[in-house]
């Protein structure tokens, strides 16, 4: 499975990143207490050596992985990982982390929620190409809850799967629109640095690659995922002094010359966003999770409910 943010509190930061990668750190701690009542987790080293050793997984293995490198991360979930006694890995997008830099998701999320009647009008808005995205926000901001947020949502899904100039194109549009978009905005969720990593390495937690820019490979040319692609694995392993053999699909995009030029960069295996079980005699590069957030272990209270978690780990 995998996660995204550990929240604690109401501060502005938990208020603006996008809610549907977020898990309190209440339900969190229920989520891993469930974990551990039904589940075996494991590491990613050993399920590797599962498979090398043709070894049969049992039915209840569970790998519990965080995608970003948030820094709610640190302060909220790795004490309780300590805590429970459980390995995870985290995969880290390496120029968020050497930037500081908040993701444009987050950016986003914040500039058209909180934005409602202002102009979305500058200077190349007229560009034939980028034109409908200036439209669209402009309806995103004029839309009333709640529907307006699952516009939003649409909005970056369509961001995701758009060429990378595009989405470049909007995500700066937007920050030079909205002063609560800034790149650096303390307002905004964090990512983690590098002794922060380091951190996490040294408690045992495995540390995968996510790319560098957080680039959506599929969406790039085979030359720019390549560079994407080693350039984290070579950066990561050599601020880690260890080998980094995991790497997880940012946004779950990926093809099948993605998935072979993830292989030829030396993973040892990569993790989508595909629903689903995996296999020891599976694609190690297509490995399948499910994503945990509020929004699936919560009921209407928001408090964490047993009987959803169940329902989402053994029917979805």
């Amino acid at each position: 499975m995998t996660l995204h943010r550990v929240t604690n509190g109401n501060g502005q930061s938990v208020k603006r990143g996008l809610p549907t990668i977020s898990i309190s750190v209440e339900n969190f701690e229920s989520l891993i207490r469930f974990i551990k009542k039904y589940y075996k987790v494991i590491s990613v080293s050993e399920y590797l050596q599962y498979v090398r050793n043709e070894i049969g997984l049992s039915e209840n293995c569970l790998i519990l992985s965080f995608d970003d490198g948030y820094k709610e991360v640190l302060d909220n979930a790795l004490p309780l990982l300590k805590k429970h006694g459980l390995p995870a890995v985290l995969f880290i997008p390496v120029a968020a982390i050497e930037q500081g830099s908040c993701f444009w998701w987050d950016a986003l999320y914040a500039g058209l929620s909180e934005n409602h009647n202002g102009s979305f009008e500058l200077q190349g808005s007229d560009d034939p190409a980028f034109r409908p995205y200036v439209s669209r926000m402009k309806k995103i901001a004029a839309t009333k809850l709640p529907k307006k947020a699952q516009a939003i949502y649409d909005f970056i899904e369509a961001l995701q799967n758009s060429s990378a100039n595009i989405r470049g194109r909007v995500v700066d549009h937007i920050r030079a629109l909205f002063r609560n978009s800034n790149n650096h905005n303390p307002q905004l969720p964090g990512v983690l640095n590098w002794q922060e990593v380091k951190q996490f390495g040294d408690s045992g937690v495995e540390i995968g690659s996510h790319t560098v820019n957080h680039q959506f490979l599929s969406t790039v040319s085979v030359e720019e995922a390549d560079k994407e692609l080693q350039g984290s694995k070579a950066r990561l392993e050599n601020f880690l002094k260890r080998e980094v053999a995991c790497f997880s699909y940012p946004g779950g995009k990926y093809n099948e010359e993605i998935a072979q030029r993830v292989e030829k960069a030396g993973y040892a295996c990569a993790f989508t966003s595909d629903r689903g079980i995996n296999a020891t005699k599976g694609n190690l590069y297509k490995l399948k999770r499910l994503n945990i957030s509020d929004d699936n272990v919560a009921n209407s209270r928001g408090r964490f409910s047993s009987a959803i978690t169940a329902w989402y780990l053994f029917l979805r």
